[in-house]
């Protein structure tokens, strides 16, 4: 089973907005006779960077879902080139839950989640509408991984944590 999500509009919109603010900072800091010209044009360069850094993670790459057998596989695609950044086995699933976005939500979800340990974020988007966060146990630990998944790919991943729990109850 494999799904790429579509990419959201959100992060290369606030790209384009640093890109334009860090702009508006160097030319003003130029133009101007502002004290401290060195430092304004540092905090614009910054935001420029770091708009270049928000087109990166969230418009030039994109990420592929696929579950087989026995793995969980996420790779990272920009490009020609593709990575593989996430491979964990199904029989190390915990629980898998939808993210949270309001307040209320995240009480909740804080309430029936496993506390996790690290915490791995590869969304195609930026601010998802709808995503969802994936426990495994990692060396005895347990690590999250949210992910925009569809909604056959969630409806697999219950199953197989219902399955587990099943064979995990015949053995004891």
């Amino acid at each position: 089973m494999e799904h790429i999500p579509p990419r959201g509009k959100k992060g290369k919109r606030l790209s384009i907005v640093f890109l334009v603010i860090s702009c508006v900072g160097l030319i003003g800091a130029a133009v101007l006779d502002v004290s401290y010209r060195l430092f304004y044009q540092l905090i614009a360069i910054g935001i420029y960077i770091f708009s270049f850094e928000l087109l990166n993670r969230y418009h030039l790459s994109s990420y592929c879902y696929t579950i087989d057998e026995k793995n969980f596989i996420i790779t990272k695609r920009m490009g020609k080139r593709t990575q593989t950044v996430c491979c964990l086995s199904l029989s190390t699933l915990l629980a898998i839950e939808k993210t949270p976005k309001t307040k209320k939500q995240k009480e909740a979800f804080l309430a029936v989640a496993p506390k996790a340990s690290y915490r791995y974020n590869y969304c195609q988007s930026l601010l998802p509408d709808v995503s969802y966060t994936v426990f495994f146990e990692f060396n005895g630990k347990v690590a999250a991984v949210v992910f925009e998944p569809n909604e056959a790919m969630v409806l697999h991943l219950k199953n197989k944590i219902c399955s587990k729990k099943e064979t995990e109850e015949d053995i004891f």
